[in-house]
Formats: C-alpha cells, sequence, structure tokens
C-alpha cells in the first residue's frame, strides 16, 4: 500500500512540475514582450503616407504584408522586420506605390522623412 502511495504521490509531483514549468515560460515571456512604441514624428509620416492601404480599413493585400493598426500586436521580431521593410521599400521608391503617388502626391515622404523612417527602424533592432 505505501508502495502505491508513493507512486501516486510522485505521479503527482511530475505532473505538477511538468504544467507549471511551461506556464511559468508562457509567463514569462508575456511578461517580457513590450511592444516598442511607435514614436510621434514616425506615425505622423506613416498616417500620411503608409495607413491608407497599411491599416485595418486598407488595401486588404497591403494589411497582409504590413497592417500599422495592430503594430502593438506584432512581436518584437516582427516590429524589428516591418521596420526594416519599411526603410528599404521607401528607400528604393517602391513604397507608396508610383500608381498611388499619381493620385495622391501629398503623401510621398521626403528624403528627409524617409531617413526618420529608416533612423527608427534601426533603433528597433538595437543598431542606433
Amino acid at each position: 500500500m505505501k508502495k502505491i502511495t508513493m507512486i501516486i504521490s510522485a505521479a503527482a509531483l511530475l505532473l505538477a512540475v511538468g504544467v507549471a514549468n511551461p506556464l511559468k515560460a508562457q509567463t514569462e515571456q508575456k511578461e517580457t514582450y513590450q511592444p516598442k512604441p511607435v514614436p510621434a514624428e514616425v506615425k505622423s509620416i506613416v498616417e500620411r503616407s503608409c495607413i491608407a492601404c497599411h491599416s485595418e480599413d486598407g488595401n486588404p493585400l497591403a494589411k497582409m504584408k504590413f497592417n500599422f493598426t495592430k503594430w502593438d500586436e506584432y512581436s518584437t521580431e516582427k516590429q524589428v522586420s516591418t521596420g526594416q521593410d519599411m526603410c528599404k521599400m521607401l528607400t528604393k521608391g517602391k513604397m507608396p506605390p508610383q500608381k498611388y503617388l499619381d493620385a495622391n502626391p501629398e503623401v510621398k515622404p521626403s528624403d528627409k522623412e524617409k531617413k526618420i523612417i529608416c533612423d527608427w527602424a534601426a533603433t528597433l533592432s538595437g543598431i542606433k
């Protein structure tokens, strides 16, 4: 009888440890994740030049690539890669698309604004 009690106790202990550790790891991960806030000057550029397509109400294809309204839900890794992609697409002149710029020339970011986005993207990854 003592053997059975000891086996049951050991099994209960193993089960408790097995359940507690993953829960602890999940809790720690949630606590350490902090979305990186978007500076006001970056937000202003994005709202003027990007948000029409890259938002919840935007172009379905564009928001699949990047949905600015969900920025705070992105993991740190996704924020870093998205920031880098934004810089790359802006500096290559691929965003905003020329067709969109033809109809909305006022949304074209200046070289200074592109630099602001790229500098911000670099801070997301810890480069700056």
